[in-house]
């Protein structure tokens, strides 16, 4: 295999897996999830000793927790190692662990110091997005630009030190902690690249802008022949169709989309290509805003809570992209506010969507910081609080958004056709077919 081959295996790799590698994304940038960003924090639960059943215990026994430390503390063979932080972190997470909810998450005090759930649009780091899912810190990809990118760092690389530290047995998580600080700060990595080649790069931090909306495609369309532009199938320049990724939800991306488009409709294109295949989520208003520029009319998604209440959200007349087609690009690394966006599009008549079965990733979140333990910091709960349902009537989590055009593509197909997904929905605006 060619060193072109390679590098267009790794590229696809990385980003049609971006956000199933993981949905902690970023280097100090944090979880993208649909977050109620405009929600208040619930009410913490009584301090510990106090009781709705008078016996001095919460209702479900937390002085039968305390008891078991203590007989561990004083009959335990090897007390001496027990850790009182761990066992506290240990019975927390058996209770989150209970509910079988994969998007309600203890968040512990040094993980929400590391901003793991931090939602802005800048950050002071060195912009990669990270994942520990195959045992390893590996980085899933470079930001644009970025301190990472110019030091060499390339997607599929994995961290095997941090300033000299092993990484083995780190998460995510700490990884972000350790790696992140202030701008002007260096940090010091080694580096295991794709090729097995080891190298050791000192990367300066910086302030880390994250855009997220892009007018040139993430993959090369033709893998070593087309670069930043956009080409069919014959490699010719597409000059009839548009094309725009929002790679994430934050609080700056509608003012970049509405920015970068606010001509399109005004060029007399056939189309518009908005790819969402790499876009983890992000903030819930963040996500309405965009969808809004959209739409002049139309349900946008509506909340249905524990008791199953329903709140809808609604568009409003006047965005930039209201009258254009639209085909949007979604694969199985679409996530949350991707996939809002993508059903309220389908499902008000205004997009295509093409690809695959997005993540399924529906549930309405909200940070709880906890209280009672002393300190400043004493963690969160990150908890599911309500579903997301689609205009259209149909759940989003745990089954995703289907799409009107099912096409897949490996990384195999990238190689030897190109991105077959930007030539069809191409195709498609172009003929209706």
């Amino acid at each position: 295999m060619s060193s072109g081959e390679k590098a267009a295996r790794w590229a696809v790799i990385a980003f049609l897996g971006l956000a199933l590698l993981t949905l902690a994304f970023g280097l100090g940038f944090g979880l993208k999830e649909l977050t109620d960003d405009n929600a208040k924090p619930a009410a913490t639960s009584e301090p510990t000793g106090t009781s709705s059943q008078g016996n001095g215990t919460t209702g479900v026994g937390a002085a039968v927790i305390d008891e078991i430390v203590e007989i561990l503390k004083s009959q335990y063979v090897d007390r001496n190692t027990l850790d009182e932080a761990a066992l506290k972190d240990a019975a927390i997470s058996g209770i989150i662990q209970s509910l079988n909810d994969r998007e309600t998450n203890y968040i512990s005090p040094a993980d929400l110091k590391s901003g793991a759930l931090q939602l802005a649009s800048t950050y002071e780091g060195i912009g990669a997005s990270v994942t520990d899912r195959n045992g390893a810190i590996q980085i899933v990809a470079p930001f644009r630009d970025s301190p990472a990118e110019k030091a060499g760092i390339r997607a599929g690389d994995t961290i095997l030190e941090v300033n000299g530290e092993p990484t083995d047995g780190w998460t995510d998580t700490h990884a972000v902690e350790v790696i992140r600080g202030p701008r002007g700060t260096s940090v010091e990595l080694k580096i295991e690249h794709a090729d097995q080649t080891v190298e050791t790069v000192t990367i300066v931090r910086g302030d880390i802008d994250i855009e997220s909306v892009f007018t040139e495609p993430n993959l090369e369309v033709i893998p070593g022949e087309s670069g930043k532009e956009l080409v069919d199938r014959d490699g010719k320049p597409v000059t009839d169709v548009g094309y725009v990724s929002i790679a994430q939800f934050h609080d700056k991306t509608v003012s970049e989309l509405v920015a970068k488009m606010k001509d399109a409709e005004k060029k007399g294109l056939k189309g518009l290509i908005v790819d969402v295949r790499s876009n983890p989520g992000g903030g819930l208003q963040a996500t309405i805003d965009v969808a809004d520029e959209f739409l002049n009319q139309g349900a946008i998604i509506t909340e249905v809570d524990a008791s199953g209440k329903k709140s809808t959200t609604n568009a409003k007349r006047g965005g930039v992209l209201t009258q254009i087609p639209i085909v949007i690009l979604q694969a199985g690394g679409s996530a949350s506010g991707a996939e809002v966006l993508a059903a309220a599009l389908r499902d008000n008549g205004r997009a295509k969507i093409i690809g695959t079965q997005s993540f399924g990733k529906g549930t309405v979140n909200r940070l709880v910081p906890l209280k009672n333990c002393g300190q400043s910091n004493c963690g969160a709960v990150y908890l599911s609080i309500g579903r997301w349902e689609t205009p259209g009537g149909e759940l989003i989590e745990g089954v995703g958004v289907a799409p009107d055009i099912d096409l897949e593509m490996t990384s195999d197909q990238y190689i030897e056709q190109g991105d077959i997904q930007v030539f069809r929905a191409i195709e498609y605006l172009r003929t209706g077919q």
